[in-house]
């Protein structure tokens, strides 16, 4: 048998409070001064908690969070944003000499970490089943989760355990979930997707049964005996440290975002199972990095990776293989390891933001790098070597009054931008098709490409094309996007019209630079062939 571990029950604590002692426990399993640990934790009220890569603008609505007082911090650990209420049971465990020798040793204490939860529902009737990276699921719901992160040789999992029903509806109101998921359709639906401890048994068992049930999981797993224990005088110095640290402002909206007046201001995201977003800015004489700040939704070990390779990536040549090389030597000087992504995925994402430069070629200006997004498994250089035959265009383009606002068509009655739209396509001799929905569009671009379509150019808001860029890729369709002037569609209350395409306000085109785009990609075809 391994030595002990400590085990410390905490109570209820602010959102704040439960961040630093996060803190102190990492800082102080970092130094190696305190035994293997297993704390519990609730919270006093309702909160969101980012993950540690995230930006809460883009994941929280904040103004919905200000006007019910629920609070915002940031964890240590990484993935997604999680609202955080009483119907949750918060464990973590921290690990001081879990050591760092090998970059797939964290995906091995995952499993172990899943093994010991699940085993820890079993003693309470719960049969349960781990979903890589962070899930565990009771009959295909997911009724945990977790997630972890290194400092040193000292390892950090933390996450809960549904004990009884969420309460959804502000869960979905207090995240930046696409705002169709708010109709009551999809509440009920997203409610299906989860499990408590009181859906599955009937009622939940006590707090004290649960905790002992999922200490038992721990020993069991980790081969160790466990006893009560209590916080030491180093820890409690690094809390209290810790608390002025995590209850400032910079903690939980700190920059992680780049803004320079001089050179390309670039932006560009991947979407697999975890979301990285790369912003930078490069030297448009020197074509070196200025800055650049990468986000996303993924887990990272060590904590201190991503900050590193941001430092390591400032002022190097902005070139595929010095981006390769550096990426790569900072992942195998840090031994990390990210689920689910790879360095080549990170790599990639600076090199798509790069790549937006080739529009400079097509009629684009420098500002309006980031309103371009290329879909498609394609080089913008391989686009633009095809030809061009369909260009889509939503449907709250046109004016709110207007006969074709909610079917395919138009009068060029010039009261909206759709109608120059239409006569750009007419120009190029492209077909333009009104898109109504997500579905519509899904259908459309498998048309297209089953009739031998090449590539399309369409235009929509950026919330829409990060919520379906998944779908984009698996469609295959390679294509141009440009923002649209206003997403409005996706905010707070604008639900049921999300859902159905029937949004009533009108957005505005970005005209010109759909036009720039278009002729760049004729001029471009036509001097291939001349």
């Amino acid at each position: 048998m391994k030595p002990g571990w400590r085990v410390i029950d905490t109570g209820c604590l602010t959102c704040s409070q439960n961040i630093a002692l996060d803190k102190a426990l990492l800082l102080a399993g970092r130094e190696r001064l305190i035994p293997d640990t297993l704390r519990f934790f609730q919270f006093t009220a309702g909160c969101v908690l980012l993950g540690h890569y995230q930006r809460a603008e883009q994941e929280v609505r904040l103004d919905f969070c200000q006007q019910q007082s629920i609070d915002i911090n940031r964890r240590l650990t990484g993935g997604n944003t999680v609202y955080w209420d009483g119907s949750l049971l918060g464990w973590e465990v921290v690990l001081p000499r879990a050591g760092q020798a090998a970059a797939n040793q964290a995906d091995t204490l995952r499993y172990q970490i899943a093994a010991a939860i699940i085993e820890g529902l079993s003693q309470l009737g719960v049969k349960a089943q781990y979903q890589y990276p962070a899930a565990i699921e009771a009959a295909g719901r997911q009724i945990a989760w977790f997630s972890g992160t290194r400092q040193g040789p000292a390892f950090f999992c933390q996450g809960y355990i549904r004990v009884s029903d969420s309460d959804v509806h502000t869960l979905l109101r207090a995240l930046r979930i696409p705002t169709e998921k708010l109709v009551n359709k999809e509440v009920d639906l997203f409610k299906q997707s989860l499990a408590s401890l009181a859906s599955v048994l009937g009622a939940p068992p006590p707090p004290a049964v649960i905790k002992a049930a999922i200490t038992a999981g721990f020993c069991r797993i980790f081969q160790v005996a466990a006893c009560e224990g209590k916080m030491t005088p180093g820890e409690e110095a690094y809390y209290q440290t810790s608390c002025q640290e995590v209850a400032a402002r910079h903690w939980v909206f700190g920059s992680r975002s780049v803004s320079r007046p001089a050179g390309y201001q670039l932006r560009s995201t991947l979407k697999e199972q975890s979301l990285i977003t790369v912003a930078m800015s490069v030297d448009s004489s020197r074509q070196r990095i200025d800055a650049i700040s990468i986000t996303g939704s993924f887990e990272a070990y060590p904590l201190e990776v991503i900050s590193r390779l941001e430092s390591n990536l400032l002022h190097i040549a902005a070139t595929p293989e010095q981006i390769r090389n550096t990426v790569n030597d900072c992942f195998r000087e840090c031994h990390a390891c990210i689920p689910t992504l790879t360095a080549d995925d990170f790599s990639n994402t600076i090199l798509k933001a790069l790549e937006k430069l080739q529009f400079l070629n097509w009629g684009a200006g420098p500002e309006e790098l980031n309103e371009l997004t290329v879909v498609g498994n394609c080089a913008i250089q391989n686009i633009f070597e095809q030809p061009l035959t369909t260009l889509l265009i939503p449907y709250c383009a046109k004016d709110t009054e207007c006969r074709y606002r909610y079917r395919e068509g138009c009068g060029q009655c010039g009261r909206c931008d759709v109608g120059d739209a239409y006569a750009l396509a007419a120009e190029y001799g492209l077909a333009p098709i009104t898109i109504q929905n997500y579905e519509m569009l899904e259908e459309n671009l498998k048309a297209l490409k089953q009739a031998g379509c090449k590539v399309f150019i369409g235009t929509c808001c950026e919330a829409f094309w990060v919520k379906h860029a998944r779908d984009f890729a698996e469609i295959g369709l390679p294509g141009i996007l440009v923002n649209v002037d206003n997403s409005t569609c996706y905010e707070l209350g604008r639900e049921q019209a999300a859902r159905q395409g029937r949004f009533e306000n009108q957005t505005k085109l970005k005209k010109q630079l759909i036009r720039q785009i278009v002729n760049g990609m004729f001029n471009n075809r036509d001097a291939s062939y001349g």
